[in-house]
């Protein structure tokens, strides 16, 4: 069972050192840390990722602030979330969070109610945002395509023999398109080309 330390700056926090320190008095076995200055997003993803990739069940992962871990409420969320599956423990000093005590597991639930909650806010905008564009008259979705299309793809297809992908590329569709044109019969062509 290992006690590993993460550490990042923000924009706001750029004492590195501090944490550092404070992980290390805590007694953890590794200390990972990096720096928003001088690594581009690329490498901080990565950097967290070997963290992550580091842990197994039983495993603590100690923090000194939870900002310094997520970016953002959902990707908190989805760590946590991740942890729990995983027995992985999470300790958060400056918040007094440890999840290998029973009140840590209060942590746990609660960013798992967040979790759903933002699920739920996001399918609710998404919603909202539909029925306020189908107000204005616009239709979600791709645009259908004319009957001479249709037809060229057929022709291709059946006459030609060429594959679907140079269909696909000739016509300016999806390959999934094609298919489905593909796959129509004649009556449903014949309905097509008189809409």
């Amino acid at each position: 069972m290992k006690t590993i330390g993460y550490a990042r700056t923000t924009i706001t926090d750029n004492d590195l050192e501090a944490q550092i320190k404070v992980l290390s008095e805590y007694g953890c076995d590794e200390v990972y840390h990096e720096s928003f200055e001088f690594t581009d997003d690329k490498h901080l993803i990565s950097e967290l990722e070997t963290v992550l990739n580091s842990l197994e069940s039983g495993d603590t992962l100690v923090i000194c602030r939870l900002n310094r871990l997520g970016r953002s409420t959902r990707q908190l969320t989805e760590l946590t979330q991740t942890f729990k599956g995983s027995g992985i423990h999470l300790v958060s000093l400056d918040e007094e969070i440890d999840t290998r005590h029973p009140m840590g597991e209060i942590y746990f639930k609660l960013m798992n109610g967040l979790a759903t909650m933002e699920c739920d806010l996001i399918k609710e905008r998404t919603l909202v945002g539909l029925n306020n564009a189908r107000k204005k008259g616009k239709i979600g979705g791709r645009p259908k395509i004319d009957g001479r299309t249709v037809k060229k793809i057929r022709h291709l297809y059946h006459e030609k023999k060429e594959t679907i992908q140079f269909i696909s590329s000739k016509c300016n569709v999806s390959v999934g398109t094609c298919y489905k044109y593909i796959n129509l019969s004649d009556e449903d062509v014949a309905k097509l080309s008189q809409d």
